[in-house]
């Protein structure tokens, strides 16, 4: 792999965090817990909204320097997982492996090469459209007790 692909690989990583709670800790070894509400990149400076640090202290919003940061801590389970959407509806929609793609770095299945499906629901119109919706709420029920049990 090499570093453009495992800079790019980093950077999807924590645009997959964004809106998520995660704790960030210090090297210091202060930490935060908030929702990742931005960062920016090479510096990898990190934007906290309703952060709590390791003492109990409650901020709206947390701005921590990327320099400082030694280690960000998923906290939250995605409940949409694009490797487990697309096995889900190949199997459950009969539907040719080939025609179901991941696109990682956008956390996305891509059906028939026209319809887009995230944690955010499907784009697209048309009778597969609603299809892949109704797979997609049964799949995300499916993960709700799943993570819950």
């Amino acid at each position: 792999m090499s570093l453009i692909d495992a800079t790019r690989r980093l950077t999807a990583e924590l645009t997959n965090l964004m809106n998520r709670k995660v704790r960030v800790i210090l090297a210091s070894g202060k930490s935060y817990e908030g929702v990742l509400a931005g960062f920016d990149h090479p510096s990898l400076n990190l934007l906290l909204e309703n952060a709590m640090d390791n003492e109990g202290h409650k901020y709206p919003k947390v701005i921590i320097k990327g320099e400082r940061v030694s280690e960000v801590l998923a906290i939250e389970i995605p409940l949409f997982d694009p490797e487990g959407f697309k096995n889900f509806i190949v199997k459950e929609m009969r539907l040719p492996e080939h025609l179901v793609q991941i696109v990682p770095e956008a956390r996305a299945v891509i059906v028939q090469g026209r319809y887009k499906v995230t944690e955010n629901g499907v784009e697209g119109t048309g009778p597969m459209a609603e299809t892949l919706y109704e797979f997609f709420k049964k799949y995300i029920d499916a993960r709700k007790k799943m993570l819950k049990g």
